[in-house]
């Protein structure tokens, strides 16, 4: 599918976006068509697309936990899978610590 019908010869037409030119709202942008090879002008209009889910979790029910991917795995938290609330990990101050700890060795080592 193409972006817009030349409204000269209605050939599709993509929208050239080389450098970003194109994406600004407001503005009246040109270009040629690559059929007719006149020059047509278009505004951009950005629009929104929704999808909701359910969060049981924020209506009474149990978060889903699970562990980010954070480097150095240290520093991972927990985070619903439904609603993006984040916590700590129990007990993961001495993981920490111990990272910490590493780090001044090996800074004395130079």
């Amino acid at each position: 599918m193409k972006d817009v019908k030349c409204p000269y010869c209605d050939a599709d037409q993509e929208i050239c976006h080389d450098d970003d030119y194109g994406y600004k709202e407001g503005v009246l942008h040109q270009q040629d068509c690559s059929v007719c090879e006149k020059t047509f002008t278009y505004n951009t209009e950005i629009s929104f697309y929704y999808e909701a889910h359910k969060a049981d979790c924020l209506n009474g029910g149990e978060h889903i936990w699970k562990e980010t991917n954070t480097i150095p795995k240290c520093f991972r938290r927990l985070k619903c899978k439904n609603c993006d609330e984040e916590k700590e990990i129990e007990g993961i101050g001495a993981e920490r610590k111990e990272y910490f700890q590493g780090l001044k060795e090996m800074l004395k080592g130079d």
